[in-house]
Parts: C-alpha cells; sequence; structure tokens
C-alpha cells in the first residue's frame, strides 16, 4: 500500500521560492510564467491558480529586490564611513567654497 505523495500547495512553492531571496528578486515576469506552467504540468499547481501565483512571485520578488537594495546600501554607508571617505556632495561643497574663497582672493 503506497500512499500517492501529495503535490506541494502553492502557497508552499512560493514560500520556497521566496526563500531562494536573490533568486525570486531576480526572477522576471516570463521566468515566473514558465516556472509556473511547468508546475501546472506536473500538477504541483491548478491552473486557476497560476495566475495569481505569478502576481505573487513577482510581489515577492519586487519587496525581495527592495530589502536587498536597502541592505546593499547600509552596507555600503558603513564600508564608507569606516574607510573616512568623503562623499562626492561634500567634496561639491568644498570646491564651491575654495571658488569663492579664490575669487575674494583676486579682489
Amino acid at each position: 500500500m503506497t500512499d500517492k505523495p501529495k503535490p506541494a500547495a502553492w502557497s508552499d512553492l512560493l514560500e520556497k521560492t521566496v526563500e531562494l531571496g536573490l533568486g525570486a528578486a531576480l526572477l522576471t515576469k516570463e521566468a515566473a510564467t514558465k516556472l509556473i506552467e511547468d508546475l501546472v504540468k506536473r500538477g504541483a499547481v491548478r491552473r486557476e491558480d497560476a495566475g495569481k501565483l505569478v502576481s505573487e512571485m513577482m510581489e515577492k520578488g519586487k519587496t525581495q529586490r527592495q530589502k536587498m537594495e536597502t541592505f546593499v546600501a547600509e552596507v555600503a554607508e558603513r564600508v564608507l564611513a569606516r574607510a573616512d571617505v568623503a562623499r562626492r556632495s561634500r567634496l561639491d561643497d568644498l570646491e564651491e567654497r575654495l571658488a569663492e574663497l579664490e575669487r575674494r582672493l583676486d579682489q
């Protein structure tokens, strides 16, 4: 008596995809659609759930991209602070001040 393995729920598949992090963040709509169509063919996802699942995958991917961008920006900020590197805006301010001082000296 063998029990047939129960297909994974689409929400479980979505969570597993999101757990991949970068993979989900870089997933294009075309790739997500192809992945879901493959799952429909295998019987792991019902055809009527496919569109919703693609939309949810794209939304999760967008959220993951935003989280990654925030994380990378925070890490870059810390690295620059530790390296004691001047920001472009600070250098621009100093250049303006220097130009103003040079104008005053010329007068």
